[in-house]
């Protein structure tokens, strides 16, 4: 099992493009608000900064992409110095109409960026790709793989033209961006270790590349269901029960039995928001015993019990 591919789907992971920045010149400058979701920046003509702060103004350059998890605040401006307008004031000065282009005007080389967000449900903080990433992580598009940088180029493409249809592909195409995004942080961060460049951040994530703890994550994600302890996962990667916990909390940041209780209650989590489905069914479908201990423990992981859960989960659309 693709412990990635799970995680998003049972968190209903989708990229949608928002809008499409053009200006002209050094002087423009767009200043975004903490988000309640994670965005990305796809830089398609021309060249601006990425300011973060406490961080140093970044360059980007065609083909470049910026991941921001977490929604932190950023500015994207023309110059490393100039000065920012909220994104809603530039919006309703400039409308970006049934193309999505909100054009800044102004003199100079064109400039072009294509924005985008995605939907999930939960917090991004306790997302469990999202929560594992850094606060922003920066693709550059000449580093970038043959296959990262074929997707970059589609994007480019679909958001430039105007065939039918090329809003829906552009947005089926974030999907694949976020995951070759992904990878390419993973390799970076894979490499970072092995030289000393850097010190390997603790999650999941990294954790799928080692032989063991990843094909112990693909054995839970398969089965969440199934009765699992710790001498049950130790002795299917071929690992004493001890040295197995050990290493597992090390590169996952949690303990084992932790990891699948946090993997069953979000796959309930999902089969509440699209089944009707009774909560006791649910429960044994994700490996509990009774209704009582489902709902302790989902009540425990998200603060919240399950039927209450499937009303505020189904209450939102309407809203």
């Amino acid at each position: 099992m693709d412990a990635l591919a799970d995680v998003l789907a049972t968190t209903g992971f989708s990229g949608v493009l928002v809008a499409q920045l053009r200006s002209r010149g050094p002087g423009w400058g767009c200043a975004l608000e903490q988000q309640n979701t994670a965005g990305f920046h796809l830089v398609a003509e021309g060249a601006c900064w990425l300011r973060v702060e406490g961080r140093p103004p970044l360059q980007l350059v065609p083909g470049d992409v910026v991941l921001l998890p977490r929604g932190e605040p950023h500015s994207l401006v023309g110059a490393p110095e100039a000065a920012a307008v909220p994104y809603a004031e530039l919006e309703a000065a400039h409308p970006p109409g049934r193309e999505g282009v909100v054009d800044l005007g102004g003199l100079g080389p064109v400039v072009r960026v294509v924005c985008g967000k995605f939907s999930y449900e939960g917090d991004a903080t306790r997302h469990p790709v999202l929560s594992a990433l850094p606060a922003v992580i920066h693709v550059p598009g000449m580093s970038a793989d043959a296959e990262l940088q074929g997707i970059i180029r589609l994007l480019i493409a679909e958001t430039t033209r105007t065939r039918p249809g090329a809003r829906v592909v552009a947005a089926r195409l974030t999907d694949v961006l976020f995951v070759q995004v992904i990878r390419a942080w993973l390799e970076l961060t894979e490499a970072d270790a092995e030289t000393g460049a850097g010190s390997r951040q603790r999650s999941w994530l990294t954790a799928l590349h080692d032989p063991r703890i990843g094909a112990a994550l693909s054995l839970v994600h398969e089965t969440p269901e199934a009765p699992w302890t710790v001498e049950s996962l130790a002795r299917e990667v071929a690992m004493s029960r001890p040295a197995f916990a050990r290493q597992f909390r090390e590169l996952v940041g949690a303990a084992p039995l932790a990891y699948v209780s946090r993997l069953r209650v979000d796959r309930a989590a999902r089969l509440l928001r699209e089944t009707d489905d009774p909560v006791g069914d649910i429960g044994e479908a994700v490996g509990y015993a009774s209704e009582f201990t489902f709902s302790r423990a989902f009540s425990r992981e998200l603060g919240i019990a399950p039927g209450r859960y499937r009303r505020a989960a189904r209450a939102r659309p309407a809203a």
